[in-house]
């Protein structure tokens, strides 16, 4: 299993942990939060700026014992 915390993005007050069997499965867990409680950091942002993100999220993922 893999996970990434929105703490660990630089949301000191949000709990949100993104989990799950593929790295591909976490980031878009991850993005459709931010999407959601978040959208200050996506809103009206370009593809260029969208893989950035992806790639911060990638460096953030852990794997995780099952």
């Amino acid at each position: 299993m893999y996970s990434v915390a929105c703490k660990e993005l630089g949301f000191a007050d949000c709990d949100f942990v993104a989990v799950g069997k593929h790295r591909r499965t976490v980031i878009d867990l991850l993005l459709a939060h931010a999407r959601d409680e978040h959208p200050e950091l996506i809103q009206g942002i370009t593809e260029e700026r969208h893989e950035e993100i992806v790639q911060v999220i990638e460096t953030h993922i852990t794997q995780t014992a099952v």
